[in-house]
């Protein structure tokens, strides 16, 4: 029977997409720790302006100013990388998702393609038995027919 032949090749399919749903949901938390450490690095720098201002209205020598101001380019550069790092990530997220898609879409055509022949096969199958009963019914009937 064709349904029972492609079971294997349908467990097959089912595992690559349970692969591929667990791969996904793995990197999504990478992108989520990447994009909250982007998050951390845009508050520090922003909370590194602040104080550079704050400070500077209360009295810093040059030399401070020079430090916060260096740090504070130093935190953007961060953020910069940060954030072509995160993009890279989601990009790689999309393209996991694509797979996935088209695994899980490869995995129900099989499913459809293994009920229609079950399908197929039962109605079959009753074809059979009704042509063996009636078979056995004129069978019957002619042995009980008067002679």
């Amino acid at each position: 029977m064709k349904s029972r032949r492609l079971k294997p090749v349908a467990k097959i399919a089912q595992e690559r997409e349970d692969d591929a749903a667990l791969a996904l949901s793995e990197y999504r938390k990478v992108v989520d720790q990447h994009e909250a450490k982007l998050i951390e690095l845009r508050h520090y720098h922003e909370e590194y302006i602040q104080r550079l201002n704050e400070s500077g209205r209360s009295g810093m020598n040059i030399a401070q100013i020079n430090d916060y101001r260096s740090f504070i380019a130093r935190l953007a550069v961060a953020v910069k990388q940060q954030e072509a790092l995160l993009l890279e990530c989601e990009q790689q997220l999309q393209a996991m998702n694509a797979t996935w898609i088209e695994l899980r879409g490869r995995h129900q055509a099989l499913g459809k393609v293994i009920d229609r022949y079950h399908q197929q096969e039962h109605q079959a199958s009753e074809k059979r038995e009704q042509s063996e009963s009636d078979e056995r019914s004129q069978h019957m009937g002619k042995n009980n027919a008067p002679e």
